[in-house]
């Protein structure tokens, strides 16, 4: 009996030995248990034991800095442009975005000194069909349209012409005077798809007199224009002495680049919406605080080695 209690007593110290290294301190585990106090070994180790790394939290992480966007890959040709435009509309389509309008940004062909397009609006369509039909082509393919698309000519002057099948309608260069043609392959419903490629429509401003007129008749049309989703633009200008470049591919927001050489890209401004003009001006000041516009222009010509400029 006497080795039996031996035993006993000797589990009960391991016991307590356990339950106080446990609450890192010397409190009290359970209930009416009461913890011996800590040794010197014991001390010690608490004292010099190996740091626990810590662990940040999403909230933590928060007011790191922003990474700048990421430029978007520019195409390098027409093959490449319509190859991109063809993924965002289907993309936009498998999101249930029936309504579409994509932006091309057109080889130049036949270009002079004087003018990029001295063949004018049907110079534009040759350069245009190709990249459209790519783009087409790519959508039967992948939404599985067994009906082959028919190609008509709306308006022959203006170059507007249009490919449709019981799927889906797109309208190449479409105006003012064929919004009508628009509105009955909107009317077929709500599965049909519709895309607008590079309208040649003024809406109006401040100096200009909308196409679509006055009163219901260009209220109308405006609300129709509203309803189509941009999901694809690649255009560029100049502005302020800089080459500006717009760039969006759904489902991304809009990129504001500036390039000096059409190699090297970069991204000054994002927006959900398409920049304005003011919007692109502003984005520039605070690219380029300390660069106005003849400045800029000076060491561009500096940069192409001619003299004379001060």
């Amino acid at each position: 009996s006497r080795g039996l209690l031996a035993q006993a007593l000797v589990l009960l110290a391991v016991c307590l030995c356990v339950c106080t290294t446990l609450t890192r301190g010397g409190g009290a585990v359970g209930a009416g248990v009461r913890a011996r106090s800590l040794n010197g070994q014991e001390k010690s180790w608490l004292q010099h034991r190996p740091a626990q790394p810590r662990v940040s939290s999403p909230r933590c992480q928060q007011g790191a800095p922003e990474q700048p966007p990421v430029p978007p890959r520019i195409p390098e040709n027409a093959d490449v442009t319509a190859d991109q435009a063809f993924k965002a509309v289907l993309r936009a389509t498998n999101d249930g975005k029936k309504r579409q309008r994509i932006e091309l940004l057109l080889p130049l062909i036949g270009a002079t000194d004087l003018d990029d397009w001295p063949g004018g609006i049907r110079q534009q369509f040759k350069a245009a069909q190709p990249m459209v039909e790519q783009v087409l082509q790519g959508l039967r393919r992948e939404l599985r349209i067994t009906q082959s698309l028919t190609g008509k000519i709306l308006d022959q002057g203006d170059a507007t012409a249009t490919w449709f099948n019981d799927k889906m309608t797109a309208v190449l260069f479409p105006t003012a005077e064929t919004i009508e043609y628009i509105e009955e392959a909107v009317a077929k419903g709500d599965d049909h798809l519709v895309v607008l490629i590079n309208p040649q429509w003024n809406k109006g401003g401040a100096n200009f007199v909308s196409d679509f007129g006055w009163g219901q008749r260009k209220a109308k049309a405006e609300d129709l224009i509203k309803s189509f989703d941009t999901t694809y633009s690649f255009e560029q200008r100049k502005q302020s002495g800089a080459n500006i470049k717009l760039f969006r591919s759904y489902p991304e927001e809009w990129k504001v680049l500036v390039t000096e050489d059409d190699k090297s890209f970069d991204v000054i401004g994002t927006d959900n919406e398409r920049p304005t003009y003011q919007a692109v001006e502003q984005m520039l000041k605070v690219a380029y605080p300390d660069e106005d516009i003849l400045s800029r222009f000076v060491r561009e010509i500096k940069e192409k080695g001619i003299s004379g400029m001060q």
